[in-house]
């Protein structure tokens, strides 16, 4: 057992957990004493809502954020020699019973906070959040999640994530239509719409809390085949055809069909761009056999320097062997840089997996959502 292992018997809550495992992170990818002050006082933020709860042998609610039910995960971007480190996490009332209703109202809260202390702009957010709020009637995977990535000198950029599914799979263009035409984005939908075959599903809209001039909107569409994801790529800001087909085949070792869980293909539209970027998130869990076997498919898009950094990251967080481990490196994504690509890392903190092999669920729903007296199930993000 390593060290940081030994550390981990000794948390209590989820907030303790979360914090050695994010300081377990930091030093292993060699950030400043700085930068993880500011990021243990962000991620202090993140789990505000919930971090007092004892981490337990199970999940306090069904979050649908990680395979396991832990409410928040990390990631580490790419470009440069420096990684970029990230935070997606799902915030929670601390009191009575925890739903996706009750994480709705959690994460206004946390919106309201936020705005308050300057930390963001919810000005364009605060114009769609009516219509993705959850129905009583019906469960979805999730109502509202935040992410945010931790700049230099505590500078942190916060995202909001809404759910289009939020009433079911059928309903979800149209509230993504409203959703754009109400912010004066109707040329985004214009460019998504032609592309979308029957079968694709929109579970995921993102937006930037930064002004309307200068924050992104991004919105997420699944595909099962190279072929899938070059329809829906094509047209995107700087990305050759046939170059997502490539990065696929060297990750999942196919061209498809990608049917254990969809590839996830992101719109980035940035204010007065003629087409927007198109990111490939390619859940390599469900393609690769351990994490050792996904550490070494990445380690090929990456410099020799970032693919010490990501290996070093992955032993942080896994709790074996990477040959013995799987869904510690949960997504891969990739986007066309100017001289490279980008790649993002996506990493399971994994409070409650238990050890070696793969005992964790598989997060997302097909359909995403039932009626709210039956559990839902899982199998898309």
């Amino acid at each position: 057992m390593r060290a940081h292992d030994l550390e981990l018997v000794k948390a209590q809550s989820l907030a303790e957990y979360g914090h050695q495992r994010l300081d377990a992170l930091c030093a292993a990818i060699g950030v400043t004493a700085e930068e993880q002050r500011s990021a243990r006082a962000v991620f202090q933020i993140a789990c505000e809502s919930w971090g007092e709860l004892p981490l337990g042998e199970a999940p306090a609610w069904d979050n649908d954020l990680t395979d396991d039910g832990t409410p928040f995960e990390f990631s580490l971007g790419f470009e440069g020699e420096k990684p970029e480190l990230r935070l997606l996490f799902e915030p929670q009332l601390d009191a009575g019973p925890l739903t996706q209703q009750t994480s709705w109202q959690a994460g206004r809260a946390l919106l309201a906070r936020l705005q308050a202390r300057g930390s963001c702009d919810c000005s364009q957010l605060e114009q769609i959040l009516p219509l993705f709020e959850p129905s009583p009637d019906y469960l979805p995977r999730f109502s509202l999640w935040h992410a945010v990535v931790l700049g230099e000198h505590g500078a942190s950029l916060f995202k909001a994530y809404v759910n289009p599914e939020i009433v079911g799979v059928a309903h979800s263009r149209g509230l993504v239509q409203r959703a754009l035409e109400r912010i004066g984005m109707t040329e985004a939908w214009t460019f998504v719409d032609q592309r979308l075959a029957d079968d694709t599903r929109l579970p995921y809209l993102s937006l930037d809390l930064q002004s309307q001039q200068t924050g992104r909107v991004k919105l997420y569409a699944t595909a099962t085949s190279a072929e899938a994801v070059e329809r829906l790529v094509s047209g995107a800001a700087g990305l050759p055809r046939g170059e997502a087909t490539r990065w696929l085949r060297l990750l999942n070792q196919s061209d498809g069909p990608y049917s254990n869980r969809p590839i996830l293909i992101c719109f980035g539209f940035r204010p007065g761009a003629p087409s927007p970027e198109a990111t490939v998130h390619v859940p390599i869990r469900n393609y690769a056999p351990n994490d050792q076997e996904a550490l070494e498919r990445t380690r090929a898009l990456l410099t020799l320097t970032q693919g010490e950094q990501l290996e070093a990251a992955l032993m942080a967080l896994a709790k074996a062997p990477l040959r013995r481990s799987h869904g510690v490196l949960s997504y891969v994504s990739l986007r066309q840089g100017r001289s490279r690509v980008r790649v993002t890392t996506y990493m399971a903190p994994g409070a409650y997996t238990t050890g070696e092999g793969s005992d964790r669920r598989s997060s997302g729903t097909i359909p995403t959502g039932r009626p709210s007296s039956v559990p839902p199930s899982r199998a898309l993000k």
